[in-house]
């Protein structure tokens, strides 16, 4: 499963727009999808039947100034997790 670190910028408005996508590899496929944003879930869905790409966007979340996380959660098919994380603080 290809989980690359979400992407974030930030919204003249308030707070940050993230990105996150995935793609499945070869013989996989996506069934879940979830998004944490500063341990706080902020996209959550089930896959029925299952995809092979998928990307969101979620717009102001997380703090401005502040420390923010954001975590991408990906299960395949198999029942498997993949994740990536980004991190940043902006004084």
């Amino acid at each position: 499963m290809d989980v690359p670190v979400p992407t974030h910028v930030r919204n003249p408005a308030l707070g940050w727009d993230i990105t996150a996508t995935a793609k499945a590899e070869k013989g996989e496929k996506i069934m879940r999808a979830q998004v944490l944003v500063n341990g706080f879930t902020e996209y959550d869905e089930q896959f029925n039947p299952a995809i092979s790409n998928w990307q969101t966007q979620l717009r102001q979340k997380g703090q401005c100034p502040g420390d923010n996380k954001v975590e991408a959660i990906i299960t395949d098919d198999k029942g498997e997790d993949t994740s990536s994380v980004d991190e940043w603080n902006e004084p």
